[in-house]
């Protein structure tokens, strides 16, 4: 029978209710969990439920799984396809991780939305230093679930996705919301400022310190990511009409302490040209480029990579042919800004600063063509505006007396 009576035991007394479903395909039996009630019109409700659950495919063999562990074999399965590439699959596997350490043992048929949003506060309370903002890492966790549970829902294995859309906004106050750090902008004269200490510096300096400041002075210039100034080659020098400028087309990655083998988001062997370096830039390059030749030789080493900025300061790397890492680069830069007084507000300073200052000033160059300045930042057009054109500080003294040049005129005030 499907509802019976318990006659004895602990439970006596109760209602168990059972279903026992055909597989269709192999003609066997499909397990489901008995359940217990008090009374047998509950028990009624419950088969009527359980037979409901089966059709929706909750007791299915993929459905019985646990989840961390079918989630963790989808990521081993997408990876030895070739499907996704190293850093991919690093940081499905940190989501992994998570959900092996939260879940434990629950199947997948019993994850729901309570339990995919317990998983999203728990991790805030649990990293201090997480936050609740779009492209944060709880943001990322939930992206990934929920491609996960949208696959298993179109093979008719869930019947719901438990991960919603803009799950933030459903698992987590307005008021709990990280606020974005503002995107620190740097003046005409605080280029001018960096440059002329970089390469005021230089000449005091033994070539082994000198490629950090090298790698700030092409940042400054073309605007380029941390990633592809470390990858960037001497021989992608090259002329463009009268201008030099890079041809870059690949990027470094640190966590695989590796070249990617491709620039982001971009197909492997696609290249692009950068903006062009000043001529200050480029006669410190030519210094720099005897220098370090010179160096290697008396050291015996072979810039395996041709990077211009090879790391120097580590004979061990020099001679594995890794470049500076974007730590060293960052410590300089904000060093050097507090010491020339740049961005004393709390902003946040990084080599990103300086690809959102060139950005920002092709961004307000009047007649500029945003389709190329897009091309030559390696961003999509609608990217470039929405993330990279931001008002300039050189302009808001001008904007403001342009907009209050009359405001005071026509007033005839007494005096006090």
């Amino acid at each position: 029978m499907a509802i019976s009576r318990i006659r004895s035991g602990r439970k006596e007394g109760n209602y168990r209710v059972r279903i026992q479903p055909i597989d269709e395909k192999t003609g066997k039996a499909i397990s489901v969990p008995s359940r217990v009630v008090p009374t047998r019109l509950e028990a009624q409700k419950v088969e009527r439920q359980m037979w409901n659950e089966y059709y929706e495919g909750k007791f299915t063999p993929k459905a019985s799984l646990d989840f961390a562990q079918a989630l963790k074999d989808y990521c081993d399965g997408e990876y030895s396809a070739g499907r996704w590439n190293d850093v991919t699959y690093y940081d499905w596997q940190y989501t992994y991780r998570l959900i092996a350490e939260y879940f434990n043992k629950i199947k997948i048929r019993d994850v729901d939305e309570n339990k995919i949003r317990a998983f999203a506060r728990n991790y805030i309370s649990t990293h201090k230093r997480a936050g609740v903002s779009r492209h944060a890492t709880v943001d990322k966790r939930l992206q990934h679930l929920r491609g996960y549970f949208e696959m298993l829902r179109e093979e008719g294995i869930v019947q719901r996705n438990p991960v919603p859309k803009n799950a933030l906004k459903k698992f987590f106050r307005v008021d709990e919301f990280s606020i974005s750090s503002e995107k620190y902008i740097f003046s005409n004269d605080e280029v001018v400022s960096l440059k002329e200490r970089i390469v005021n510096d230089l000449y005091g300096l033994p070539v082994s310190f000198w490629g950090s400041r090298i790698a700030i002075l092409i940042a400054l210039d073309t605007g380029m990511r941390p990633q592809e100034i470390q990858a960037v080659k001497w021989n992608q020098l090259v002329h463009d009409g009268s201008f030099e400028v890079f041809k870059i087309n690949d990027s470094w990655s640190e966590k695989l302490n590796r070249l990617n083998g491709h620039l982001k988001a971009r197909a492997r062997g696609v290249s692009r040209l950068t903006l062009n370096l000043s001529s200050e830039v480029l006669g410190v390059l030519r210094i720099y480029s005897i220098k370090q030749r010179h160096f290697l030789e008396q050291k015996r080493i072979v810039n395996k990579n041709d990077f211009i900025v090879l790391n120097c300061r580590n004979t061990r790397l020099m001679k594995a042919g890794i470049p500076l890492g974007q730590r060293s680069m960052n410590d300089l830069l904000q060093n050097l800004c507090r010491e020339l007084g740049i961005g004393d507000e709390g902003e946040q300073i990084s080599m990103y600063t300086c690809r959102h200052t060139v950005a920002s000033k092709l961004g307000n160059t009047p007649g500029m063509s945003y389709p190329w300045a897009a091309a030559r930042m390696g961003h999509s057009l609608n990217m470039f505006m929405k993330t990279y054109v931001h008002p300039e500080n050189d302009k808001s003294e001008t904007m403001m007396n342009l907009m209050n040049q009359d405001s005071s005129m026509g007033l005839n005030l007494k005096s006090m």
